[in-house]
């Protein structure tokens, strides 16, 4: 099986949405609207085309995607700048072949390109682990959703970190919505 992962191109937009709807339909926890998440976070002035990626396989088909959108951490008297890895989703034939992980690691890539040192992601606990996102919690750093503190996960793209991010996420309006 050959897989490409690229960003996306504005052919790619609507496949890309398709196949979000597609992968989040039968998932217990979902809303059911994360392709609408995508489409407005699309619209967000900080929207980074370069943290958007998709995984094609060889007949052109999206059958990956996952986005990174800009966040600050906000404590006392302090903003870090930092990412929200949401939504990554892989088509259902596709699932538990390593995608995923190749997605969410092209995207710390170009985070640490772009001179990100922080993901924060809310999603399943064991999965993300063995990716190397601990529990935020342990970090100082907490989300307004109400959501097991073992969800919600961070990791720090930089070894060298003098001041880890901690404090409140604070998210675009697109994840209210």
């Amino acid at each position: 099986m050959s897989v490409y992962i690229s960003t996306l191109t504005e052919n790619d937009y609507a496949p890309s949405l398709e196949m979000v709807q597609e992968a989040f339909k039968d998932v217990p926890e979902s809303d059911g609207n994360e392709q609408e998440l995508v489409r407005k976070l699309r619209l967000e002035p900080e929207y980074h085309f370069e943290l958007e990626v998709i995984a094609k396989n060889e007949a052109g088909e999206v059958i990956g995607h996952a986005l990174c959108s800009p966040i600050q951490i906000e404590a006392e008297n302090e903003r870090y700048e930092a990412l929200a890895l949401a939504p990554v989703s892989v088509k259902k034939a596709y699932q538990r072949k390593g995608l995923g992980k190749a997605l969410i690691q092209a995207l710390e890539e170009r985070a640490q390109e772009l001179e990100y040192t922080t993901i924060v992601v809310l999603g399943h606990p064991d999965y993300y682990a063995a990716l190397g996102y601990e529990v935020a919690a342990e970090h100082g750093i907490s989300t307004p959703f109400e959501v097991p503190d073992n969800f919600v996960r961070v990791k720090f793209l930089w070894d060298t970190l003098e001041d880890t991010p901690h404090g409140q996420v604070i998210y675009p309006s697109p994840f209210f919505e």
